[in-house]
């Protein structure tokens, strides 16, 4: 008897040392056990109630993933309380959620406002404002800087500066969360030079100086921002993923595309959407979120045209292959 005690004992320890490791697996927060896909929500004053209750709803149902990507400046309190909002829906709805900051301006011509993260006081004002949407909405990714190579083009001292705060700060939040995903989203056109506006300005040097600090690598694309003499290739951006998955051993999501029905028809939608979720699920990209789930408005601008919804919250031609590639890509 006591020899087989010593198996016995000796058994009990390997399922126990086996026990520890599965847990420990589990609670490893470089581990994606799933993908994660969604549409970022925009709404307004233009849109009706009805509109954005059907985009709201839509938005709720087809994501496995909240995104509130909000503004942040200095002195300004407003992120905190747009971020509610989308905290409210993630909650209520047990979806997984992620903040990413947003504080440049719309056109990337620079910062939003009259500073610069070269101020030390501007340092300060970030990393106090960082942990304090932690604290309050314990995200499960947060984005502290969408297409942030733009800002190396536009200020290259402060997106220095930028990257040593990003360094600092990534340990002083993991110490709150050790699970949290911290990471940065970067234009994938302006990457390999082949941005309309950019006079084809490479900006891979920025990827690699914040490689090795990053979780995860969130890349927005956009088919109509490609070079004028290439634009015909409604998805020759997409190759580029290619590159990008072969080249950096790191997590990478799509943090936003889509395509403009102002520039495209019904056929070339559908064609960009069957692709660009091919194309994720070939490269097992982690997340893939949509542009918009609604057009913000009915004028001239491309990116107000957007949405996979009409303005009266309607469905457009694309959304049901949207919602099966989505929905297909989340299981």
């Amino acid at each position: 008897m006591q020899p087989q005690n010593k198996w016995f004992n000796m058994l009990a320890k390997a399922k126990y040392i086996i026990l520890f490791l599965f847990l420990n697996s589990c609670t490893n927060s470089d581990q994606w056990y799933f993908k994660e896909g969604g549409s970022l929500l925009w709404v307004n004053d233009a849109l009706s109630d009805q509109a954005i209750k059907n985009a709201v709803a839509q938005t709720v149902e087809n994501s496995s993933i909240i995104v509130a990507q909000v503004s942040w400046f200095p002195g300004d309190s407003s992120f905190f309380s747009n971020a509610a909002w989308y905290y409210s829906l993630a909650k209520k709805h047990g979806k997984k959620f992620m903040i990413a900051i947003d504080w440049q301006n719309f056109d990337r011509s620079g910062e939003l406002g009259n500073w610069s993260f070269e101020n030390d006081q501007v340092k300060k004002r970030f990393k106090r404002d960082m942990f304090q949407l932690l604290k309050a909405y314990n995200p499960d990714f947060i984005n502290l800087g969408v297409e942030v190579n733009y800002y190396a083009l536009t200020n290259p001292k402060g997106f220095k500066s930028f990257a040593e705060i990003f360094r600092d700060l990534k340990k002083d939040l993991k110490l709150i969360n050790s699970n949290l995903k911290i990471g940065l989203s970067f234009q994938l056109e302006l990457l390999y030079g082949h941005h309309r506006d950019w006079n084809a300005t490479k900006t891979l040097a920025t990827l690699d100086n914040l490689l090795g600090d990053i979780d995860y690598l969130g890349i927005s694309t956009y088919p109509n921002l490609i070079s004028i003499n290439e634009k015909s290739d409604i998805i020759l951006s997409l190759s580029y993923l290619d590159s990008l998955s072969s080249s950096y051993s790191i997590p990478i999501g799509i943090s936003e595309t889509g395509v403009s029905s102002l520039l495209f028809n019904d056929a070339e939608c559908d064609y960009y959407i069957s692709n660009v979720f091919k194309k994720a699920n070939k490269l097992n990209l982690k997340f893939l979120i949509w542009g918009s789930m609604i057009d913000s408005r009915s004028d001239s601008l491309w990116y107000n045209n957007l949405g996979l919804m009409n303005k009266d919250g309607g469905p457009k031609k694309q959304f049901n292959l949207w919602k099966k590639e989505n929905n297909t890509f989340c299981n």
